[in-house]
């Protein structure tokens, strides 16, 4: 190093030009891995494959939902014009927790009846407060179900809900939008 190059100190001096530029990263070739193998690159193609495979789901839970919402209308339907009237004796009363475990939430209670000469042991539906063993319940069978039954004062005040579909519908239109930026993404040239 000459003269030129060192302060009065006597310690070198770098140049400004130096200072100002920022090491560059070296190239993807020139970068070892210290230990194994060399980590991949997850491409394009997985990328797209994972994201339909998600619209597929969404697609599933969309289908789904909007089956059980027309079972759950048919079933009301069903059971208001043509459910089987029945006496239920009551076999059993559980008490339910709340999700914290410290707070009571109703109660399952199961009962016998009979349907056409047959005996169902079965969950009385709509039936949150404690009846002791023996107790007899009106009830109503699902006739193409005799082994699903509800109170019949629950089934008198029931009805088929539109909001039911609200969910469903609230779904599907994310679905379009998504459907729709993923179209986008795949006719879209891969940048290199």
């Amino acid at each position: 190093m000459t003269e030129a190059h060192r302060d009065q100190a006597g310690t070198p001096r770098v140049p400004v030009s130096t200072q100002l530029h920022t090491p560059q990263p070296p190239h993807r070739e020139h970068v070892n891995s210290l230990r194994g193998a060399s980590a991949g690159n997850i491409g394009r193609t997985f990328w797209l494959g994972a994201a339909a495979l998600g619209l597929v789901v969404i697609a599933a839970v969309i289908v789904v939902s909007l089956i059980s919402a027309f079972n759950d209308h048919a079933r009301v339907d069903r059971m208001k014009a043509h459910g089987i009237h029945v006496a239920v004796i009551v076999t059993a009363c559980d008490g339910n927790l709340g999700g914290s475990g410290s707070n009571g939430a109703g109660y399952t209670c199961r009962g016998a009846y009979r349907v056409d000469g047959t005996t169902f042991h079965e969950v009385i539906g709509s039936m949150a407060t404690f009846a002791a063993s023996g107790t007899t319940v009106r009830a109503v069978a699902d006739p193409s179900n005799h082994g699903t039954i509800t109170l019949s004062s629950a089934v008198k005040t029931s009805k088929a809900s539109p909001w039911a579909f609200v969910p469903p519908g609230a779904i599907a239109v994310v679905l379009i939008i998504l459907t729709f930026l993923f179209v986008r993404v795949v006719r879209r040239r891969p940048s290199n």
